[in-house]
């Protein structure tokens, strides 16, 4: 279990590494702004290199809680519902995090609530899309176990 959650960790961050950085080169190009990985607020703020460094850890940190919080799920005790509100909250609160730090987005209140909103809504849709797929196999499954017993 240890092995899979380190797995699902390391996992996370590289994929959120590259996406995160991927997302900000293609919003930069989308806007008229020179190829770059990193806003240029941050760059401003902070220079180039830490701007790059700074990014790749945080959009790795929201893989992790992405991919790694999907650990949430794994723990047997806890329901579907618990399970799902804490793999959500940790995504919501790290986008909430995040984008501000990364000057992606100012950081007000209306900024804060339109993230909490999309990441929520995108969430939601994810998380209904995977129901309806396992809840299909499950049928399955159930469906073929049924007719292994007939046949016995």
């Amino acid at each position: 279990m240890k092995r899979k959650l380190i797995i699902r960790i390391i996992l996370g961050f590289i994929v959120g590494a590259i996406i995160g950085n991927l997302i900000t080169l293609l919003v930069n190009l989308g806007y008229g702004e020179k190829a770059s990985i990193v806003s240029p607020h941050q760059v401003e703020a902070i220079g180039k290199l830490w701007a790059i460094i700074l990014q790749t850890i945080l959009s790795g940190l929201l893989g992790v809680t992405g991919v790694g919080g999907i650990y949430f799920y794994d723990i047997e005790s806890w329901s579907l519902l618990k399970s799902t509100i804490a793999h959500s909250l940790s995504i919501l609160i790290g986008f909430i995090v995040v984008f501000p730090v990364l000057k992606w987005v100012p950081f007000t209140f209306w900024s804060c609530l339109i993230i909490a909103i999309i990441v929520s809504v995108v969430y939601a849709l994810i998380w209904l899309i995977m129901y309806l797929i396992w809840k299909k196999e499950v049928e399955k499954m159930n469906e073929d176990l049924k007719s292994y017993k007939e046949r016995k």
